[in-house]
């Protein structure tokens, strides 16, 4: 899944309007699988009835890695593509609410000699609401309601409900902390925290240390912006119900698993113009893991691929 999101605050801010998008997820480590993330966007909306739409394509690539399951090894690469669209009304000043689409894909060359699913993929629903408590503080509660599975196979088994909850503290136009919480009852930790800050330095830096995408942000100038950082990826599937069985390993039939990409590179932002911007990355990928958490079943990367990707984003 991608970098997951971004959204817009609700009601007025002082000087620099932010937006917090809240989820919550692990360290990078082993067992990182949730994420949060709040990013600034412009906006002084004060007015109920506006209607805004955020829209995000990406596309990313990982090469071959050496993959260890048990006692058994191979190479495995990787690519994939996500779609996220949401729309945002604001019912009054200080409450915003949330509805939208989102798609992720996983595809993997696996080899026969590795008990690995060849792709994983979601597509859920978003729904939620941002509310805007006094002139420092943004909570949002969202549901990810819809399908995890490791096929195009549309079955009752799949569907799960992540939810997130979280919220942004403005300890001043330049300085904003996060906190929040990520609850997946298919997840091998069901309940995870997360904390994170993002502070503006000055014009031209920022230091955004908010998960899925902690960066270190320098504006060269109005239309491109550079960055190094990570980025967190990944979300808990289910296999079908024959995967164990082709795989002469039963109790992977209808198994979740939970997938881990951690990605660390860097990259360069396009505003095309004000609604449209273009981001380009390329990096190395430390983490690379998935784990049957429920059939004691884990594979692991045990070298470091590279990786580039692209990332279309649109504000309207």
């Amino acid at each position: 899944m991608p970098p997951f999101t971004s959204s817009q605050p609700v009601g007025h801010r002082p000087k620099s309007p932010a937006i917090c998008a809240a989820g919550l997820g692990a360290l990078f480590s082993l067992l990182a699988v949730a994420s949060a993330v709040a990013q600034e966007k412009e906006q002084t909306t004060t007015t109920s009835g506006k209607l805004s739409l955020e829209s995000d394509f990406s596309f990313g690539l990982v090469g071959n890695s050496n993959f260890r399951q048990r006692s058994e090894e191979g190479k495995a690469s990787a690519w994939d593509m996500g779609a996220r669209d949401v729309v945002s009304f604001q019912a009054h000043e200080g409450f915003l609410l949330r509805f939208g689409l989102e798609f992720h894909r996983y595809n993997f060359d696996v080899p026969t000699t590795l008990n690995l699913p060849s792709k994983l993929q979601e597509s859920n629903l978003v729904v939620g609401a941002d509310l805007q408590l006094g002139d420092a503080w943004i909570v949002r509660v969202e549901a990810q309601p819809g399908y995890y599975g490791g096929n195009t196979e549309l079955r009752t088994s799949n569907f799960d409900c992540p939810i997130v909850l979280g919220a942004s503290y403005f300890a001043s136009s330049d300085l904003q902390f996060v906190v929040g919480l990520s609850v997946d009852p298919q997840r091998k930790y069901p309940v995870l925290p997360g904390i994170g800050f993002r502070y503006q330095y000055n014009s031209n830096w920022v230091f955004d240390f908010i998960l899925p995408q902690p960066r270190i942000e320098y504006n060269l100038d109005k239309s491109i912006l550079l960055y190094v950082g990570g980025d967190l990826q990944g979300s808990t599937f289910r296999v079908n119900s024959e995967f164990g069985d082709n795989h002469g390993v039963p109790k992977l039939n209808d198994a979740w698993v939970d997938y881990t990409q951690v990605r660390v590179g860097v990259g360069a932002s396009w505003k095309i113009r004000p609604s449209l911007t273009l981001e380009v990355e390329a990096g190395i990928v430390p983490i690379q893991e998935f784990d049957f958490h429920r059939a004691d079943i884990r594979a692991s990367a045990t070298e470091i691929p590279p990786y580039g990707g692209v990332v279309l984003k649109a504000a309207f």
